[in-house]
């Protein structure tokens, strides 16, 4: 087991962004956080990456405590935030050698390799490309890194259909070589096409648990 929460909880003030959440995610699995805007998906990551502080409980990855050991836990994740900020005076592949150089896991040559599939001009300035090539820019550092765990946070947001449906096969190639990846969306389609379980959010809470095999036996659609 790569990833286990155990009852972790955030408020901020009277407000609980997350209640009680228990997730446990097996190595080499695609797991998927469905749920609409305001849910928690984004908390959840967040706090699994020791970049928010839990009002009780606890998280660990690859056996690391998230918050006392937030160091070591991400040196063991890539993250794909649902905002990825870029250095906007820099050209695409500037940024992209920039990472390269800054993460030793991070295989420059396949880092190109994602840019081509994704058909981003990656000599544009950052700042004169559209949000959609941002995503591309962001996804093609994240899916180059190799890791145990791939965190990726509304990965397709943005993105045109063709993008979309590459991206999916990016997600599935990394757990063809071994990666566990945690998928947060709100497309149930998405989830239904990449993931092996998902977990339903709702208002801070983990309302349903169940996997992908399952819920395509019992919302089957016949034409």
């Amino acid at each position: 087991m790569i990833v286990e929460t155990q009852n972790l909880s955030k408020s901020y003030g009277s407000f609980c962004a997350l209640e009680d959440c228990n997730v446990a995610v097996d190595s080499g699995e695609i797991f998927g956080l469905l749920g609409p805007n305001g849910a928690g998906k984004t908390t959840l990551l967040r706090t699994l990456l020791g970049f928010i502080k839990p009002t009780s409980g606890r998280a660990s990855i690859a056996g690391f405590d998230c918050h006392l050991e937030s160091v070591r836990v991400r040196q063991n994740t890539s993250y794909l935030p649902g905002e990825a900020r870029l250095f906007r005076r820099m050209k695409g592949q500037h940024v992209l050698d920039f990472f390269a150089r800054l993460r030793a896991d991070c295989d420059r040559t396949k880092c190109f390799e994602i840019v081509e599939r994704l058909q981003l001009d990656c000599r544009r300035q950052v700042s004169r490309m559209s949000t959609g090539m941002r995503q591309k820019l962001a996804l093609s550092m994240v899916l180059a890194i190799d890791c145990p765990l791939v965190i990726l946070d509304e990965p397709t947001a943005n993105l045109d259909p063709s993008a979309r449906a590459e991206v999916l096969d990016l997600v599935l190639e990394a757990r063809g070589a071994g990666r566990t990846v945690i998928f947060s969306s709100h497309v149930l389609s998405e989830i239904e096409s990449t993931c092996d379980r998902v977990v339903i959010m709702r208002h801070g809470q983990i309302a349903h648990e169940q996997s992908i095999a399952t819920l395509r036996k019992r919302h089957r659609i016949y034409a």
